[in-house]
C-alpha cells in the first residue's frame, strides 16, 4: 500500500454539501430521524477522520455502506483511493447509483450481500466497515475479499474490546491479525458519545 495523497481536494465542503442535501432529500428513510439530526455534526466527520486515517490503496471497499457513511465520504475526502460500495438493500444501493451520478465521482455500487458474492474475492487492498455486524461475523465475511496484506478498518463503539476479544477465533480461521486500535481523533477535541475506535486488522500477507 502506498503513501496517501496530502490535504483535502478542491470543493470538498460544496461535494459534502450535496450529498448531505441529498440524503436528506431521499424518500428512503436511509438515516433514523436522530442520524439525520447528526449528519453533518457527526457522520460525515466520523467518515472524514476515517479517510485522514486510511492509506493509499487504491482499492477499497465500504462494506454496508447504507446511505453512504463512510464509504461516499472517503470517496468524496480521497479521490487518490477507487472505491466500491457494497449495500445489499436495494432501495439504498439505488440511492448512492444516483449520487454517485450526481457528485460525478468515480465509484462503483453494488447491490450485493458481502458475504455471498464470491466475485469480489481478492480484489482489494483496504475495507471499511460501521454498524454492520459483529467483528467476528465481520471478519469472516471482509478478510475474504482483501488481497494479502490487506486491511479492514472497522469502526466500532463503546463495546469494541468485547467484540474483539470474541473474534479470536474468527481471526485464525481467516488468517488475519488485529494490528491497532486507534481512538477516533476528535474523541481528544470533542465530545463523542459513544467514543469511537477503529479495529484494524490486517490479512496475512
Amino acid at each position: 500500500m502506498s503513501a496517501r495523497s496530502a490535504g483535502p481536494p478542491p470543493g470538498l465542503e460544496a461535494l459534502l454539501g450535496r450529498y448531505a442535501d441529498a440524503v436528506r432529500a431521499s424518500p428512503h428513510n436511509l438515516l433514523s430521524p436522530r442520524g439525520l439530526a447528526e449528519l453533518e455534526t457527526r457522520h460525515i466527520p466520523e467518515a472524514l477522520a476515517l479517510a485522514e486515517l486510511l492509506p493509499g490503496g487504491p482499492a477499497l471497499v465500504d462494506v454496508g455502506s447504507g446511505a453512504g457513511l463512510p464509504g461516499m465520504v472517503i470517496a468524496l475526502a480521497r479521490p487518490d483511493l477507487e472505491v466500491t460500495l457494497v449495500e445489499a438493500t436495494a432501495k439504498k444501493a439505488r440511492f448512492l447509483e444516483r449520487a454517485v451520478e450526481d457528485l460525478d465521482v468515480g465509484v462503483v455500487v453494488v447491490n450485493a450481500r458481502i458475504e455471498a458474492d464470491r466475485c469480489l474475492a481478492g480484489r482489494f487492498d483496504l475495507a471499511t466497515a460501521r454498524a454492520v455486524a459483529p467483528l467476528d461475523r465481520l471478519v469472516e465475511w471482509v478478510i475474504p475479499i482483501l488481497r494479502p496484506g490487506g486491511r479492514l478498518y472497522a469502526v466500532k463503539g463503546e463495546r469494541w474490546r468485547s467484540e474483539l476479544d470474541a473474534a479470536g477465533a474468527a481471526l485464525r480461521h481467516v488468517g488475519a491479525e488485529v494490528v491497532a486500535t486507534p481512538p477516533d481523533p476528535r474523541t481528544f477535541t470533542a465530545s463523542v458519545d459513544p467514543p469511537l475506535r477503529t479495529v484494524i486488522i490486517a490479512r496475512s500477507a
